[in-house]
């Protein structure tokens, strides 16, 4: 097919619906199957920064558009339901739970609490990284632990470099970028041996697409006492990511020294709209599951494709699917954007291209494969 043919007849894969019959459900949800790339405010389809193109639950919308009434109130209210809500469900005292601006709020406060003393932080390399940029314009020498052969943190240097100045482990679980997740049993025995040396921090963001979330995650070890810190987003599963509500649930203990190094409270981070909204979509499990149903088979559709094309890839248990390239990532995220408004991540990893690729709809799935495949071919 000429180049030409294709982006035309891409652009009709996209196109079916009228922009009115996509539109009219707004702001409520769009139908499954139909976002196009004007549903996006990005104004093309983005499938680099793992946003839940499902949105927040429609009861969390309705909650969102009636909290602006209250948007003149401070978030204290809300802040403090939301608090005792999260406690109550992973079976802590609201003093545990720590509510931000994302999960990211958490990480800085983190990153000030254990990296202003210096020392050494250790983690997977790479990771999310957010913590470790952070910490080391403080001072703090950040000690990188490769992958190990599944593409997982490798927990058993991480434990072999830890020093006696070590102050913070940070691990990824699922791990971004590659998708992959630790053995829970393995990762609990891990978290419960550091702990004899220093804190761990364990960032579940993406939790909920790997599992049953309370099989999976660390929040018993914080419940035992040990000084673990979890953190969650409302970002990923819940489809809030432009709201900004995130938490961490973690000791008493350190659960007021993280209190000293962020905004929290009566002039919390996040805005009492998002924080009612965050409450709403915490209780709405029905919506949670569809949420992850409709993931996993966008999911193994699209990981069923890259092997029918014989595209290697990591498998994943997240919305995002890592896979190495043999020329650079760059360049052909480069192209494929310019040919279809796809935009995806290239990644170079230890010296290996890789692309990083967001789950979209599966009609942003059907234009991002068409272009996908043309562009791999071309390599």
């Amino acid at each position: 097919m000429k180049r030409r043919e294709w982006i035309k007849s891409a652009a009709l894969i996209g196109g079916s619906l009228s922009m009115s019959s996509a539109l009219r459900g707004m702001p409520t949800a769009a139908p499954l199957g139909t976002a196009l790339p004007s549903d996006s405010s990005h104004g093309y389809v983005n499938l680099s920064i793992n946003e839940n193109q499902w949105g927040p639950s429609p009861k969390a919308r309705e909650a969102m558009v009636k909290a602006v009434s209250y948007a003149y109130e401070y978030p204290a209210v809300p802040h403090r339901k939301l608090r005792e809500e999260i406690a109550v469900h992973e079976g802590v005292d609201p003093s545990q739970v720590l509510i931000g601006a994302g999960s990211s709020d958490l990480l800085k406060a983190s990153s000030y609490v254990y990296g202003l003393q210096g020392g050494s932080l250790v983690a997977a390399e790479p990771t999310f990284n957010d913590l470790l940029r952070w910490a080391e314009p403080n001072g703090t020498e950040v000690i990188r632990i490769p992958w190990n052969d599944e593409f997982s943190p490798d927990l058993n240097k991480i434990s072999s470099s830890l020093r006696s100045d070590t102050r913070l482990v940070y691990v990824c679980n699922p791990e971004n970028p590659a998708g992959t997740l630790c053995d829970t049993s393995e990762l609990k025995d891990f978290c419960m041996e550091t702990a004899k040396s220093c804190p761990v921090f364990v960032d579940e963001a993406y939790i909920d697409f790997a599992g049953e979330a309370d099989k999976l995650t660390m929040m018993g070890l914080v419940r035992e006492g040990l000084p673990i810190i979890v953190s969650r987003t409302f970002s990923k599963a819940h489809g809030l990511g432009g709201m900004r509500v995130g938490y961490a649930v973690t000791t008493p203990e350190i659960a007021e020294k993280l209190k000293l190094a962020y905004v929290h409270g009566v002039v919390c981070g996040a805005s009492h709209v998002s924080i009612e909204g965050a409450r709403v979509a915490y209780a709405d499990r029905q919506w949670l599951t569809h949420v992850r149903t409709e993931t996993a088979k966008v999911r193994a559709d699209f990981e069923g494709f890259l092997d029918n094309i014989g595209q290697p890839f990591i498998p994943s248990y997240t919305t995002f699917v890592l896979m190495p390239v043999n020329t650079d990532s760059k360049v052909i995220a480069d192209t494929l954007f310019n040919m279809t408004k796809v935009r995806i991540s290239p990644r170079l990893i230890h010296g290996q291209n890789y692309l990083r690729i967001s789950l979209g709809s599966p009609a942003q799935m059907r234009k991002l494969k068409s272009g996908l495949e043309l562009v791999l071919a071309a390599t």
